[in-house]
């Protein structure tokens, strides 16, 4: 066996676990398109509504996205029916003019919404107003940078993916993972304290170049019982993935990935943020947020929390690995 020391796998039998729910505690298999609309109607609700201090109430609103992306016209189609304010729709290209605020003040924009890296690009001279980020990742050092920023985090936490990782694998005590410190290192930093709260082992190592990872996986022989894969650039470059997917399988250690193309290219596991829920929980941060302090703005940002669990039952038979009737069940969607 490459990885695992021989221990066959067991079913534990558990009340319903967190992998699969949303934030308001609900399994949600949606399209990604109802997804978006519906987080455009909690953000749209919210801008129309009583806001803190630094973000105005009712007004325009000035939404800077790519309308050639589908999901963002799904977005700005969910916004424009649940907000009862004007939406001007800025191109990237167009917004990052200089002068940016100054227009928008003068044409009445109260808030701005930015989608996505181009938008986030943009706006970075924005000032007063304030701006809502979303889709797109590692928001934190963005809107700590400024009182006039928030977001939510386009990633599950540390723990909640430990957390799932355990209630899917219960047999698994030890979790390796690879990481590039320049990309994942807080993350990683995070992911140790959580597993020793759980009593799991985390066997993290790290990598700099791409072309490092095969080595590197040697040294997780008959270290490990399961292998996480985080969304580290420098770990999934070039033919790392289809390395790792062939060592799970030939050693039977399963892959728990981020997402369900992961699981439909082998992985047994994923846990995935859940759009809906995103937007409701953006609208809840943006409720509770005080009116920006002297100096220095505090973080504020947090992980998503919604999220749907799927899994591939397929290459887990095939692994000789058996997952919990309740675990199949909860999850969002299931490759058989």
């Amino acid at each position: 066996m490459f990885f695992g020391n021989g221990a066959a796998p067991y079913r534990e039998k558990r009340t319903r676990g967190p992998a699969a729910t949303s934030a308001h505690g609900r399994t949600v298999v949606k399209p990604l398109r109802t997804a978006l609309l519906t987080a455009a109607v909690a953000l749209a609700a919210l801008l129309s509504g009583a806001l803190p201090a630094h973000a105005a109430p009712a007004g325009e609103v000035a939404m800077i996205c790519d309308r050639e992306i589908a999901p963002y016209r799904a977005l700005l189609e969910g916004l424009r029916d649940a907000c009862d304010c004007t939406v001007q729709v800025i191109p990237p290209l167009e917004a990052a003019q200089p002068g940016l605020e100054q227009r928008l003040r003068a044409s009445g924009v109260r808030a701005v919404l930015a989608v996505g890296l181009q938008a986030r690009a943009a706006v970075e001279g924005v000032r007063d107003l304030p701006v809502v980020l979303t889709m797109v990742p590692r928001v934190d050092t963005w809107v700590a940078a400024q009182a006039n920023r928030f977001g939510v985090e386009m990633s599950l936490s540390p723990r909640r993916h430990l957390e799932t990782l355990r209630w899917v694998f219960p047999w698994a005590k030890r979790v390796g993972l690879f990481f590039d410190p320049s990309q994942t290192g807080g993350y990683v930093r995070e992911a140790r304290a959580a597993a020793a709260e759980l009593n799991l082992k985390l066997v993290a190592l790290e990598i700099a170049r791409p072309g490092e990872l095969p080595s590197r996986l040697e040294q997780l022989r008959g270290r490990v019982d399961v292998i996480w894969v985080l969304p580290d650039p420098t770990v999934l470059q070039g033919e790392n993935l289809d390395t790792l997917l062939l060592a799970s399988f030939e050693s039977r250690v399963p892959l728990y990935g981020f997402a369900r193309k992961y699981v439909e290219l082998g992985a047994i596991a994923a846990l995935q943020f859940d759009f809906a829920a995103l937007g409701g929980q953006l609208a809840e941060s943006l409720r509770r947020l005080p009116p920006p302090p002297a100096g220095a703005a505090p973080p504020r940002w947090e992980y998503t929390r919604g999220a749907q669990l799927v899994l591939n039952q397929k290459v887990a038979r095939k692994m000789g690995i058996v997952l919990d009737p309740e675990v199949l069940e909860a999850a969002a969607d299931v490759i058989r």
